[in-house]
């Protein structure tokens, strides 16, 4: 608990402090943090309604929106409409804890609309502030489970939920410290089903293509299907707070520290939808497909060559310890490819560093883990960019996925000893 509470010293949301005063008679089981900003409450009505309900649960609702947005009736529709579903027991300026007239579970309001969020913050600020105040309540003993869920409001979650994640018990399991579960997205609207259909390609592609090349990154970075050890998150300061791709830099963060997993087996439905409600991600990129469709053009993605590519910088790493002290020497194994996307990522400069800390090169394995840590996802997907802009440009998708050496797996398989292991 020591690192859970020198988080919520240091860095956690102010918002936090609004839960003094929390009734000391009410304990959860499970939780989980749904952002909402422009929704209407039948996902909360869903949610209520289903089995999971029936556990006992905490749903941390963050009602927010952007200091850009003026027009504060939908928030306040949502925060009356789920006020009015079940009984309110405690309540502030910031909170209101309401009780459900159905099921076993609670709903915990929290208001970020009153106050609007800056908009550069956006969505990472509202996942932050909900996760934030699930882990204040696992640290004063109200939430038991240390598993806390991220989800969003167009998720449909499955009956299994909560359970697959209590199955990974930490005596069993010391190394996961976050997981993924399975997805699909589905849509009333053919275009928006079929837009969202592709993007979900893409998404499975450029996982399968990291697999195949043994990367330890290997996982989908989608806010909406996410769940993560409170310690773990308190030690990697939580989310970052930004508009988009808070998902990917919590997720790249946690990956230091332990395993990803994959729930294969425990699947989450997503509506498919257009959405303007952060500037890049699934719901522009489904706007994004629609138009190029309207247009008779063809969705282009990573080229299979960039994957093939990352594969051989991988596959060479192996090797890399050997030649710290004479690093030209390893360079001229590359490729010509290989060689200038790893200089365009300061490898020269970071090996340098290495080389001054010499009680580092005396110890392979610790080698290895800092090497993971510098080549992390973030330093991935800027050396799959340098390949794609100087090499191999995009192609459309379905020929890339045709055409690539590796098939579109559901199933995740970690490969994180190829960097971290004394061979």
């Amino acid at each position: 608990m020591k690192n859970i509470h020198k988080y919520l010293s240091h860095y956690a949301d102010p918002c936090i402090k609004a839960l003094d005063g929390f009734p000391n008679d009410i304990f959860f089981v499970n939780s989980v943090v749904i952002p909402a900003y422009k929704e209407s409450s039948t996902f909360v009505s869903g949610y209520l309604n289903s089995s999971l309900a029936q556990q006992n649960t905490l749903m941390v609702l963050v009602i927010n929106q952007p200091d850009t947005d003026t027009n504060k009736y939908p928030q306040q529709t949502l925060h009356q409409d789920v006020c009015a579903m079940g009984k309110i027991i405690w309540a502030n300026e910031s909170f209101t804890l309401v009780k459900s007239d159905k099921g076993n579970s609670s709903v915990l309001l929290l208001d970020s609309f009153t106050q609007p969020i800056p908009e550069k913050q956006g969505v990472g600020t509202a996942r932050k502030q909900g996760v934030d105040t699930v882990l204040a309540l696992i640290a004063d003993n109200k939430i038991k489970s240390d598993w806390i869920c991220s989800t969003d409001a167009d998720a449909s979650l499955p009956e299994s939920y909560f359970d697959s994640l209590a199955e990974m018990r930490s005596d069993i399991y010391p190394k996961i410290v976050g997981a993924c579960f399975n997805f699909y997205h589905e849509s009333p609207d053919l275009k928006v089903h079929q837009a969202n259909a592709l993007y979900e390609q893409a998404l499975r592609y450029y996982v399968a293509g990291l697999t195949y090349a043994k990367s330890s990154y290997n996982f989908f970075t989608i806010g909406s299907i996410l769940s993560f050890k409170a310690k773990a998150y308190a030690e990697v300061r939580g989310f970052p707070q930004r508009s988009a791709g808070e998902d990917f830099y919590l997720l790249n963060k946690l990956a230091k520290l332990g395993d990803i997993i994959f729930l294969k087996d425990h699947i989450i439905k997503l509506t498919a939808r257009c959405s303007d409600r952060v500037p890049f991600g699934t719901g522009p990129a489904v706007n994004q497909i629609i138009s190029l469709q309207a247009q008779e053009k063809e969705y282009c993605y990573y080229h299979p060559q960039v994957f093939i590519l990352l594969k051989e910088v991988l596959c060479a790493f192996t090797t890399l310890f050997d030649y710290c002290s004479t690093i030209e020497d390893w360079l001229v194994l590359l490729s010509k490819e290989a060689r200038e996307g790893l200089l365009s990522l300061g490898f020269e400069s970071y090996i340098k560093k290495q080389n001054a800390q010499q009680q580092k090169l005396s110890n392979k394995k610790q080698f290895y883990k800092q090497l993971y840590i510098w080549f992390d996802a973030f330093k991935t997907l800027k050396f799959i960019h340098f390949a794609k802009n100087n090499y191999w440009p995009d192609i459309p998708l379905e020929r890339a996925i045709n055409s690539a050496p590796f098939e579109l797996l559901t199933e995740v398989t970690k490969h994180s000893d190829s960097l971290n292991n004394d061979s």
